[in-house]
């Protein structure tokens, strides 16, 4: 796998190199376009479902009205999730300074990222595994938060399994690193990619609708704060890992 700890100030690096202005246009064309797909689909559900309800309300059963209501909130939760990333990348590109980073106890920026997950997903079952050692981490914790509640969505969502979902956090000699492993469905090898770069064009190369934005968001982030990310099969499953360095 190739390196991506490379010490980059900010975000707006990954589109200001000059020595890779082309792959970033490329990069960057590819990822507007899975954005307006992905943003226009969900659209299209809710609108064609608002519309149904309408027009129909006296003809419909109950059932098939639940339905399309049922319908309606998931796609305005996706359009949710989407938007709440590229609020994220956004903010990184705007900012001249540096990520506002701060010392975090690592097993509290899970509890939180958790508790946002569960109002998401009641009742869904994520086994943690932390050292029994405090870790504190420099990172800007609302951003680290997204990338973990991403990662435990992509697990919850993509694997097609109802089994828990494990996040392992490791302390290894320069870095902490923190896998999210399902117990599902593989990841197809063409689309097991490192650089993740490639994630920007995963929206439209497979039936996960999205998850390639999603997945960039964590790509940009973890650059951001000088960190890793890959996405790996294990005989199970499929697991994605990111590492934060120590100092």
């Amino acid at each position: 796998m190739a390196n991506t700890n490379k010490k980059i100030p900010e975000y707006d690096h990954l589109f200001s190199d000059a020595n890779r202005a082309q792959d970033n246009e490329l990069l960057c064309s590819s990822l507007f376009h899975a954005i307006s797909h992905e943003i226009r689909t969900p659209l299209a559900s809710i609108v064609g479902n608002s519309l149904t309800l309408q027009e129909n309300w006296e003809l419909l059963t109950e059932r098939e009205k639940l339905s399309s209501v049922a319908r309606i909130y998931e796609e305005a939760d996706w359009l949710t999730r989407i938007v709440e990333n590229l609020l994220a990348v956004s903010r990184m590109r705007e900012d001249i300074t540096p990520l506002h980073t701060t010392e975090e106890l690592v097993e509290e920026v899970i509890g939180e990222a958790l508790q946002k997950l569960e109002r998401r997903h009641p009742g869904c079952v994520i086994h943690v595994k932390v050292p029994e050692d405090y870790i504190f981490l420099s990172m800007d914790a609302i951003l680290i938060e997204q990338v973990i509640i991403n990662l435990l969505e992509n697990a919850l969502s993509r694997s097609g399994s109802t089994a828990p979902v494990d996040m392992l956090v490791m302390e290894e000699p320069d870095v902490i690193s923190f896998t999210v492993r399902d117990y599902g469905t593989s990841i197809p090898e063409e689309l097991l990619f490192d650089p993740l770069e490639k994630a920007a064009g995963l929206a439209t190369a497979n039936s996960q609708a999205g998850w390639g934005i999603i997945l960039f968001t964590c790509k940009a982030i973890l650059d951001a704060h000088h960190g890793t990310l890959k996405a790996e099969n294990h005989s199970h499953g499929a697991e994605f890992t990111f590492t934060l360095p120590k100092v």
